[in-house]
């Protein structure tokens, strides 16, 4: 039975060694030539705001790997609750309210 616990014990420390070294994953962009990037519709997210269910203080900013056309910016629109995030979306920006 001891062995048993030992086996289990080491088979733990190691899982939680693994996890340590595991990098969060980095995501690459598209395209290297800015003419052949994806563009966001009006209606794909580009990009969520990650915050804490309760407090809303955000933990982390992804963005999607389309990016925003000319002339527009991406910025706060929605609040998604069922994922707790901000979800930013395209849209022109006034230049007179700046």
């Amino acid at each position: 039975m001891a062995l048993f616990a030992l086996v289990l014990l080491s088979n733990s420390q190691i899982s939680e060694q693994a996890a340590t070294f595991v990098q969060p994953a980095i995501r690459l962009p598209r395209s290297v030539d800015p003419e052949l990037d994806e563009k966001c519709t009006d209606n794909t997210a580009c990009g969520w705001a990650v915050y804490k269910p309760f407090t809303r203080s955000i933990e982390n900013y992804m963005r999607n790997t389309c990016s925003c056309p000319e002339s527009t910016k991406c910025i706060r629109t929605d609040d998604d609750l069922s994922i707790s995030a901000f979800v930013y979306r395209c849209r022109k920006v006034d230049d007179t309210t700046r």
